[in-house]
């Protein structure tokens, strides 16, 4: 006998999720949905806000993967963050091809939210080899995937075990190693200290802002520089908006480390030029040295470009546009 839709856990949200993608279907997972669902996706700025929105998105999107043959893998996992523990690890055309990771809300016995994150990443989640849907067997219970093409290490081959790891993640959870915040500098000071316009950072070349020649503008950029993300609005323009991030070491009385990051475009501007553009930034505080955060900084600026906007774009007019990432 099924469980009563009151009593629905995270868990049973997502493994009930993860059987419409491995069976294509959606009338399960569509019964559990509250009226005010939500559907959010940090590679794609605009939220779906109800039930019936998301209904008429995932029908046509199960054909699609249906006719392509482009399977999708959902496979429970444990990777605390945004206040959920229990998670399911998305992956596409291999089950090796992680994508990201998916978390469930409830609300009064209902589905109310899902949300597909990019950070945390997928490969920091703790595996399950569980695929509802995809590999249970006669009993009705999941098995771990003998085919599952993941370190031996990451399968966990007993409910006992998985169950233990579990409780070892949660407790390295509680230790946060950094914090992205608001940066002292605004995003003009910031990229003028990455750019070397100010402060002791090598100067750039004198036509480093502006140029006819899209390569020349990109070779000028600091070395630690990456791109992350592409942006175009028709409204203004046919031609992409490419974004970057970079960043400097700054001495602080806010921790013992601490990098500020500068989210900056090259854009083809109202000149027929290409020009460099500064749109946000942001500092990461830590006590002790991290790895280059550039993808994690990039998604938290994005975030607040997208919530507050900036000198070079209102929210709204940021929100109509096509943001596509590339990190």
């Amino acid at each position: 006998m099924g469980k009563e839709t009151s009593q629905i856990t995270e868990k049973e949200a997502l493994s009930i999720y993860a059987r419409m993608m491995h069976t294509l279907d959606s009338s399960e997972f569509e019964s559990f949905l509250a009226e005010d669902f939500s559907y959010s996706s940090q590679k794609v700025l605009t939220d779906m806000n109800s039930k019936d929105e998301f209904i008429e998105y995932i029908r046509p999107k199960l054909e699609v993967i249906k006719k392509t043959k482009s399977a999708v893998y959902a496979e429970l996992g444990v990777c605390p963050a945004y206040g959920h523990t229990d998670c399911l690890i998305m992956a596409q055309g291999d089950k090796s091809n992680l994508l990201g990771v998916a978390y469930a809300s409830i609300k009064e016995g209902k589905i109310s939210g899902l949300a597909l994150c990019i950070v945390p990443t997928p490969d920091s989640a703790e595996r399950s080899g569980i695929y509802p849907g995809l590999n249970e067997v006669d009993s009705g219970l999941n098995k771990v995937d003998p085919g599952l093409n993941v370190k031996k290490d990451q399968v966990i081959i007993s409910e006992e075990e998985f169950q233990r790891k579990k409780e070892q993640l949660l407790n390295l959870g509680k230790k946060e190693t950094y914090q992205i915040k608001i940066s002292g500098y605004d995003e003009v000071q910031a990229f003028g200290m990455a750019f070397g316009i100010l402060g002791e950072r090598e100067t750039p070349k004198e036509d480093f802002y502006e140029s006819t020649n899209f390569n020349n503008l990109e070779s000028s950029l600091p070395s630690d520089t990456i791109k992350v993300a592409t942006y175009v609005n028709k409204k203004y323009s046919t031609k992409k908006i490419y974004f970057y991030v970079c960043s400097f070491t700054e001495s602080t009385q806010r921790a013992n480390h601490q990098e500020v990051y500068s989210l900056f475009s090259i854009m083809w501007s109202r000149d027929s030029l290409w020009e460099l553009n500064p749109w946000y930034c942001c500092s990461v505080l830590s006590e002790e040295p991290q790895a280059p955060l550039h993808k994690e900084a990039a998604n938290w600026m994005f975030e607040g470009v997208a919530t507050t906007g900036c000198l070079i774009a209102s929210v709204d007019d940021f929100k109509k546009g096509t943001l596509e990432l590339l990190i």
